[in-house]
């Protein structure tokens, strides 16, 4: 496979999976299956240095805040950690410390990693006046109100010489107890179930009315102090000071001097991981002078002062009842095991994506089979292999059909996404697909319009394509919906209503609705910005302008193929048009009166704050537009370290060159 064209497939992968995560609390792989896929982005990025992108996830760290809540940018920034693997890795890390500390004596400070959402709390003169997520480190959400609720939170912190502003640092987690009392309300309510306490404790803490969280049990553990002035020594007398400050630390730390000490309380605390009431992931281990972590400092992503040992993902055997294709809404076609159920870390399991037809033949996966799957924190797990030892003599190898399970259409191999595909586009399974990722909930966010009512719908031919949608209600005397199996009069009611609030759609969710293959909601959001509106979108489609949106950073040769291809299809463009008549979609107007208002931005090089992605975002919501190649209509660059080409052209065409320091001061951040 091309190296570039991997690496680029990899960014996107990694990215989206960390949205899932981090924002929207619903993991779709393994830790393990993403930590194999991040190493080896890794070392295609040591291999090949000219492919490392600043969107890379090995330049950033965790996700950006959604729109939920209003945007908080961190003092300090809020940093993520390192993973290790194995012995050797720890071993490297402990050489790098004794390094930094010059013959000094080196001491571990080793807790566990909470399995949980980290949090920054905010006090001033003791008084506790904010609350924040992590976000991408840099900006996190407010989450004040939320963070109230919880019950061990001091809201107000009595000591001698305290510093007269403090960031309190921690990990907000469910116990597991309070999970499953969480999960049987749930159940009793007919509501989604959480996979797992992790989940359950970012959802509820993200919560847009605060009084859901206070009645989800949320337990705040502590483990950092951030202050202008640092007036401890070491991280044990932090530890202590905010336990007599009335936080909750975990008792379980230990002081090493040795890795034969710091690798036997791995060891016990992986023997006692299920025993405990929270869930953990790993060990921190952790410089327990302060000097020596300040002088050590950090990568644009890691404190090099600290590393998590990972524990090993939790496995478990089972038996594959039966492999099923489903058929996605571009048409992959994704075989699935259905498992007999297992429950693995507490969460039952009973599905695992197989991903393709090549995972299937290299695995050997047949019906029947016992298998070894892993599960590491995620709602889907992964096989790892089969027992052949332990196959029924009539399990047979699966054969990968030649025709669309659904519509009995030919199917074809995609070399550019490895994946069997039905090009069937008027593949019911497809349209099915599609139709619910429109009304998803990062879509046009249409309640009462889930997979099962959707299904039903286009079964019995009330809706075929999404404008249809928003001709159900005219329709409702004729279809008389409210008698047919299954809904009710209050059930139909909310359902228009819900579909009437969709009538009013920004740009963004609009054009990710569409379902433009290789479009997520980051890419729609910045080919909103570039068009600007809905009538802009249609008169590009019309034109050859679409080559302009090369222009954009983010969108390469790949993306905007796709782009072409499904505008250049004239049963969307009916789409499209049929639902520009049927919604008032905002425009997305860039900041007016912002410092950047009207400048056109280029950045270069390699910053020390932020990501490029980063960066670009804040430009444009200070008014710029964010392009990737200089001309001599560029108002400004922004030149970080190792800047090249663009910088040159800059300095030729005397345009004003800003570094990332003169960049935050203009758009008001304090760098």
């Amino acid at each position: 496979m091309d190296k570039r064209k991997r690496y680029r497939e990899l960014v996107n992968l990694l990215k989206k999976y960390s949205e899932q995560y981090y924002l929207w609390d619903s993991p779709t792989v393994t830790d393990a299956a993403y930590d194999e896929l991040y190493n080896e982005l890794l070392d295609l990025e040591k291999e090949f240095p000219t492919l490392k992108a600043s969107d890379s996830p090995s330049q950033t760290v965790g996700a950006k805040a959604t729109g939920k809540f209003a945007k908080v940018s961190h003092p300090y920034p809020m940093l993520s950690l390192e993973n290790a693997y194995s012995e050797d890795d720890i071993s490297v890390f402990w050489e790098r410390l004794k390094k930094s500390a010059r013959g000094h004596r080196v001491d571990l400070v080793l807790e566990p990693k909470l399995d949980g959402l980290s949090a920054s709390l905010t006090y001033k003169n003791g008084l506790l006046v904010r609350g924040a997520t992590r976000g991408d480190g840099v900006v996190g959400e407010d989450v004040t109100q939320n963070i109230m609720t919880l019950e061990n939170i001091p809201r107000k912190i009595v000591a001698e010489n305290l510093p007269e502003e403090i960031e309190i640092r921690g990990e907000v987690i469910m116990k597991k107890k309070d999970w499953q009392k969480l999960n049987e309300l749930q159940a009793d309510s007919s509501k989604k179930l959480f996979a797992n306490p992790r989940n359950a404790a970012a959802g509820s803490l993200r919560q847009l009315d605060a009084e859901v969280t206070r009645s989800r049990k949320l337990t705040f553990f502590a483990y950092a102090l951030v202050a202008r002035k640092q007036v401890f020594r070491t991280q044990m007398e932090i530890l202590e000071a905010l336990a007599h400050y009335g936080f909750s630390v975990t008792d379980k730390i230990s002081v090493c001097q040795d890795q034969g000490e710091a690798f036997l309380f791995y060891s016990q605390l992986e023997r006692q991981r299920a025993e405990l009431d929270y869930d953990i992931d790993g060990v921190v281990y952790k410089a327990n002078d302060l000097f020596l972590q300040q002088e050590m400092g950090a990568s644009s992503k890691f404190p090099r002062h600290s590393i998590a040992y990972k524990f090993p993902a939790e496995k478990a055997e089972t038996t594959v009842l039966d492999i099923v294709l489903q058929v996605g809404r571009s048409g992959n076609i994704t075989p699935v095991a259905e498992l007999k159920p297992v429950t693995v870390g507490g969460v039952v399991i009973s599905k695992a994506t197989l991903h393709n037809r090549d995972e299937i033949e290299r695995k050997d996966i047949r019906v029947g089979d016992r298998v070894v799957l892993q599960r590491a924190g995620d709602v889907i797990p992964q096989i790892l292999y089969p027992l052949p030892e332990k196959r029924p003599p009539n399990a047979a190898p699966f054969i990968f059909p030649d025709v669309c399970p659904c519509c009995g259409s030919g199917l074809a191999i995609s070399e550019a996404e490895v994946a069997i595909k039905c090009l069937n586009i008027n593949c019911e399974a497809q349209i099915i697909e599609k139709l619910i990722h429109f009304a998803s909930r990062h879509a046009f966010d249409i309640e009462g319009l889930g997979d099962g009512n959707l299904r039903f719908l286009f079964g019995a031919g009330f809706v075929r394509t999404p404008p249809d949608i928003f001709e159900l209600e005219n329709k409702r005397l004729q279809i008389n919906l409210e008698n047919m199996d299954g809904w009710g009069s209050q059930s139909v009611e909310n359902l228009f209503a819900s579909i009437r609030r969709a009538r009013v759609m920004t740009l963004d969710r609009f054009i990710y609705a569409l379902g433009i293959p290789q479009v997520g909601r980051s890419v729609s959001k910045l080919l909103a910005t570039f068009f600007g509106s809905a009538a802009q979108l249609l008169e590009y489609a019309q034109d050859e302008k679409l080559n302009e949106l090369l222009t954009i950073e983010g969108i390469g040769p790949a993306i905007l193929q796709d782009i072409t291809n499904f505008l250049n299809n004239e049963n969307n463009m009916e789409c499209i048009r049929r639902l520009v008549d049927q919604v008032a979609v905002s425009n997305m107007g860039i900041g007016e009166d912002g410092p950047l208002a009207h400048k056109t931005i280029v950045f270069t090089g390699v910053f020390q704050h932020l990501s490029r992605t980063e960066a670009g975002e804040l430009a444009e919501k200070s008014g710029a537009k964010v392009m990737s190649s200089v001309s001599a209509k560029t108002s400004l660059v922004v030149a970080g370290e190792n800047a090249g080409k663009k910088l040159d052209q800059a300095q030729k065409l005397g345009i004003t060159i800003l570094t990332e320091s003169d960049f935050l001061k203009i758009i008001g951040i304090d760098s």
